[in-house]
């Protein structure tokens, strides 16, 4: 998407992602410079009109913004303490490298140190979702910042700024994990159940994706009713779940399939109920889960 409020920008780092980052903002019109360790990396952003930088302080001294997006939080500190680089005051350093909230805040103490302001981030999405426009990208540090830059942000996935505090968005990345991950296990655990009962992956696969749409809806609604912590009943009570998914066990344990994940699951309902939550929404298991009391960790 081209966009008419071009800005000059450094991408430091032309890894696969780095490399999409900065395909994404020429493709939106901005001035950017490239530079990697591995020069021949920016070869073929030179050819889509990217200026390539001798060095990474040549690099950063031309532009207001530098985004960094490297292997790990050693390679960017060693590319921030290159003798040469003399960092321009008032300059914006991004780091998208991923890294702790305590690197995070090391680097954060390296910009302002030398009079840059500073914003991380964490990418939730592959190369390809940059590319494509289906990327996002969580920041943390000063919100005047962060709207200051949002158009930019814009270029390379939708932005959304979580809080102030530096390494906030990294924390995050962990937070959204134990979801991504999760779900992709729940996924699987369901193929091996169709493949036992002799049913098509493929159909099941077609179902699963065709219902996601009907699911993120469900996932508004239970995440609205737990920042709410209203659990009336909506769609069904407690109860009417749990006994639903007390079949859905039993069939995972008739296939023969590994059933550690449902039976978590299960156990959460049934610590749910013996709570007193038999009458309300699905969404009181988080109830349990922040009290400690669900299903064990081992």
């Amino acid at each position: 998407m081209t966009t008419t409020d071009t800005r000059r920008v450094t991408v430091l780092g032309l890894g696969m992602m780095g490399a999409a980052l900065a395909e994404a903002l020429l493709n939106a019109g901005h001035d950017v410079t490239v530079w990697n360790r591995s020069p021949e990396k920016a070869e073929a952003l030179a050819r889509k009109g990217a200026r390539i930088g001798g060095s990474a302080a040549e690099a950063m001294a031309v532009s207001d913004i530098s985004i960094i997006c490297v292997s790990n939080h050693a390679a960017t500190m060693e590319i921030l303490g290159a003798a040469d680089l003399k960092p321009t005051a008032g300059a914006l350093l991004v780091e998208l490298t991923t890294m702790s909230p305590e690197e995070s805040r090391e680097v954060a103490g390296w910009a302002v140190g030398n009079g840059m302001d500073y914003l991380d981030g964490t990418i939730f999405g592959v190369p390809a979702n940059v590319t494509g426009g289906s990327a996002m990208v969580v920041y943390s540090g000063p919100r005047a910042l962060f709207d200051a830059n949002e158009a930019l942000f814009g270029a390379m996935a939708s932005p959304k700024h979580l809080s102030d505090e530096i390494g906030s968005a990294v924390s995050f990345d962990r937070v959204y994990y134990v979801f991504g991950y999760a779900i992709s296990h729940a996924f699987m655990v369901g193929a091996a159940i169709a493949h036992a009962k002799g049913f098509s992956i493929d159909t099941y696969t077609d179902v699963v994706v065709e219902r996601s749409a009907v699911l993120a809806d469900r996932l508004k609604e239970l995440g609205a009713a737990i920042s709410a912590r209203n659990h009336e009943v909506t769609q069904a009570r407690m109860e009417t779940w749990a006994a639903a998914f007390e079949d859905a066990l039993t069939t995972c344990r008739e296939a023969g399939v590994d059933d550690s994940l449902p039976a978590a699951i299960k156990r959460n309902f049934d610590c749910a109920l013996a709570a007193g939550y038999g009458d309300k929404e699905m969404s009181a298991v988080f109830e349990i889960l922040i009290d400690g009391v669900g299903a064990p960790s081992s």
